[in-house]
């Protein structure tokens, strides 16, 4: 992956009136999102962060009646499939519940953290100099800067705007999806397994009937993601 590209600038947010066009909203339809934390700060590196955005991929099945389809979950960003109720075409609704969700647990740990003084990092992760860890004071005051730059945020921002949403309508773009969410443990980035499979913290559900390729490895990794995509995972 290229080293020193930009990330998406919170200028280019979208009004939050804007409505997607129905190309994309689709009854019953299957998405590809990308969730980034602002400021790529390594939020998702303790079991505690990572279990709040796994139970609210949970949540939504039972709150938004979609079905979780795969998922994996890096230390600042986030790649998730799903597939929509028969009676819902809006992607949106759906993912901004989950960020919203987790965004108000990931401040309250980080307050947590900042009076105790205390956190650990998951084991995976623990000597691994790709994955720095800022303090819990140093996070909330990223979150703190970037907010100021929205109108509509109160105080802090934990999410990147605008990444991507895609409507999975065909075999080929299913395979390149779950093959982007393959790379990205074993991507030249973060190096955390050598084999994809055996990343803890990925979920492909057995109803994505692909090619799923259990053992990429490192060297295997070396070409680009899409430019939509990079911008928020170097």
């Amino acid at each position: 992956m290229g080293k020193s590209k930009k990330q998406v600038s919170p200028k280019t947010e979208k009004p939050k009136n804007e409505k997607f066009t129905k190309s994309l909203r689709q009854k019953g339809g299957v998405y590809f999102y990308c969730g980034a934390i602002m400021g790529r700060k390594n939020v998702f590196v303790t079991d505690e962060y990572i279990n709040l955005l796994v139970n609210a991929f949970k949540m939504a099945e039972l709150r938004k009646d979609v079905k979780n389809l795969g998922y994996v979950i890096m230390p600042n960003f986030f790649y998730w499939m799903f597939r929509l109720s028969e009676k819902n075409d809006n992607p949106v609704d759906v993912y901004k519940d989950v960020k919203k969700q987790v965004a108000l647990e990931i401040l309250q740990n980080l307050s947590k953290e900042q009076r105790e003084g205390s956190y650990e990092i998951a084991k995976l992760f623990q000597g691994n100099e790709r994955v720095g860890r800022s303090k819990p004071e140093k996070i909330l005051w990223t979150f703190e800067e970037y907010g100021k730059k929205f109108e509509n945020t109160k105080r802090y921002k934990v999410w990147v705007p605008r990444t991507e949403i895609r409507l999975i309508d065909n075999d080929e773009l299913l395979q390149q999806k779950v093959t982007v969410m393959q790379k990205a443990p074993v991507s030249e980035r973060w190096q955390m397994v050598n084999r994809s499979s055996k990343y803890p913290y990925m979920h492909l559900d057995e109803e994505i009937h692909v090619d799923v390729v259990d053992d990429l490895k490192l060297d295997n990794v070396c070409q680009k993601m899409p430019q939509s995509l990079a911008e928020v995972v170097v």
